[in-house]
């Protein structure tokens, strides 16, 4: 398998933005100008405010700008108007940003402007959508004004992978894409505590693993040891993902082997069984919480705050953020939340994969601007060197400082700093800023968090690139894949919770079901889209 390692990330062409901008216009009123399509078909030959960078140090534009920004709304990190990071935004650009938070429905909301050809000024876009209604003129191709855009343009020559994933079929480029740097998300989360109590070494294999939980449950009757985050089996962060990759070598359902360099049909493989057997088992034996079919966030972390859940799998982050609830509250002595490697059974190679350099989404400009050459130039600036360290790192001696060189978050602001940094500053803000990477490469780690580094870095294998599907098989994803998904989520968890058999009989009806559902459409496509676009390299 291929490898990959933490590595920095260019500071001049990077967007991970999460955002959805809205309502820009020129000479500081607001509106989308959709009452002038016309004037966003090519450049103008001059923006009606003109850029003033001058050797001097002059703002971008010569007069005051308005740009609306519609923002998922973070519980922990509220959104602001009055964050600092964007009075100097406003400093050097002379452009204002509005924050228009959106609590709930932010996707269905995407959605209506798009079919209704009424998006706002900049906006967050799944690639796909960018793709297929570009060329319609629901966004701006941003081809035409590469020769105003340094940053946009070397962008998308140091990644052709996310200029593939938004070129129209007329050869437009229609967004840009998020990166989200290199790393992982996920790992084990266990108590260490208990484990050096009862000498619980660091399980290699599965039933190594169910030694520790059984330990964990005599020592601890009144707990269910293993709790899932969410219910749903088809995501990374769910139990069922470690343990489908433990017992056949695959991530995921519909999953990328990456011995193969091929997608496959994981049920179809010999160690899928082997997976529902162990999870039944754990099940059973009432070491895997008995309400993993509808458990919530809410419900997860009060168990494991409380001590009545032990081990997990879910964001790595969680680890510190736990640490940091619990001694606060006072309610368990010696609470050490950790992490363990990864493991497997023999013969299979643990790993896990990386996280996608290229989001599936990222931010596109209305096709109906009134000024696309300065919303292009803003953009171009918040993907800059400049723009890009304001919203990623903040602000140097107040935030972050210089350490041989390479930008560092104050240690003043104490371990796990995210909801600090989102909610006093509006930096690294999902929705807003432009470069995780940039602002991951900067954490200090603690020595817990180094270890989880040090752990999974040797364990990482690179992420599948984004797939490029045409109208045809987008159509055939969007017909497939919801109730293919809804079926094998609900028969997977009959599976665990031993309300259907596990046999061979029930696992082929599992399997030609799913087929008919169109698992081997889906398989197969997505291998024409992969050999099309990356020849399968």
């Amino acid at each position: 398998m291929k490898k990959v390692w933490k590595k920095g990330i260019a500071t001049t062409a990077i967007v991970t933005a999460l955002a959805m901008l809205s309502g820009a216009c020129s000479g500081g009123s607001s509106g989308n100008g959709n009452d002038n399509p016309a004037a966003t078909n090519a450049p103008s030959g001059g923006s009606s405010s003109a850029p003033t960078e001058s050797a001097g140090g002059g703002k971008l534009f010569d007069k005051p700008m308005t740009f609306k920004w519609l923002v998922s709304d973070r519980k922990e990190a509220p959104v602001r108007n009055d964050w600092p990071v964007f009075d100097q935004i406003r400093e050097l650009t002379n452009v204002t940003v509005e924050f228009e938070p959106v609590a709930d429905g932010m996707a269905e909301k995407q959605q209506i402007l798009i079919a209704t050809n009424s998006v706002p000024d900049f906006m967050l876009t799944g690639n796909t959508d960018a793709r297929a209604y570009g060329p319609d003129g629901v966004f701006l191709d941003l081809s035409k004004y590469l020769d105003i855009a340094p940053n946009l343009k070397a962008y998308y020559e140091e990644y052709p992978e996310a200029k593939a994933v938004v070129t129209g079929s007329d050869g437009g480029l229609y967004g840009v894409p998020m990166l989200e740097g290199t790393g992982f998300n996920y790992s084990w989360i266990v108590r260490r505590d208990l484990m050096d109590k009862y000498g619980i070494k660091d399980p290699t294999n599965p039933d190594e693993f169910y030694n520790m939980l059984k330990t964990l449950k005599e020592h601890h009757p009144d707990t269910y040891p293993l709790v899932p985050e969410r219910a749903t089996n088809l995501s990374a962060e769910n139990l069922f993902s470690p343990f489908l990759t433990a017992f056949t070598g695959l991530s995921g359902l519909l999953a990328f082997d990456p011995n193969q360099q091929e997608y496959v049909f994981a049920p179809e493989s010999s160690g899928f069984k082997d997976t529902l057997e162990y999870m039944n088992k754990l099940y059973d034996e009432k070491l895997l919480d008995p309400e993993f079919l509808i458990m919530k966030s809410a419900q997860w972390e009060e168990r494991m705050l409380s001590g009545k859940g032990l081990v997990s799998w879910f964001w790595k982050t969680r680890i510190q953020m736990f640490n940091n609830n619990a001694e606060k509250a006072g309610m368990i002595d010696g609470y050490e939340m950790d992490t363990m490697p990864l493991f497997a059974s023999p013969g299979i190679e643990p790993y896990l994969f990386s996280r996608n350099m290229v989001s599936g989404s990222g931010i596109t400009i209305s096709g109906k601007i009134k000024d696309p050459e300065a919303a292009v130039r803003f953009l171009d600036f918040l993907m800059g060197e400049r723009g890009s360290d304001l919203l990623s790192l903040g602000i140097e001696g107040e935030t972050y400082e210089r350490v041989n060189g390479e930008a560092k978050f104050l240690e003043s602001l104490g371990p796990a700093p995210y909801s600090i940094l989102r909610g006093d500053y509006g930096i690294w803000y999902p929705g807003i800023a432009l470069d995780f990477g940039k602002s991951r490469e900067a954490e200090v780690l603690s020595e817990a968090a180094q270890r989880i580094e040090d752990l999974y870095l040797p364990r990482l294998v690179e992420a599948p690139k984004s797939l490029v599907m045409t109208p045809a098989e987008t159509d055939l994803e969007k017909a497939k894949k919801s109730n293919l998904n809804t079926y094998m989520d609900q028969k997977i968890s009959e599976f665990i919770a031993g309300r259907t058999p596990i046999n061979d009989n029930t696992i082929k009806a599992f399997v030609d079901q799913s087929v008919k559902l169109g698992a081997h459409e889906l398989r197969d496509m997505y291998n024409a889209s992969y050999q099309r676009t990356y020849g399968g390299s």
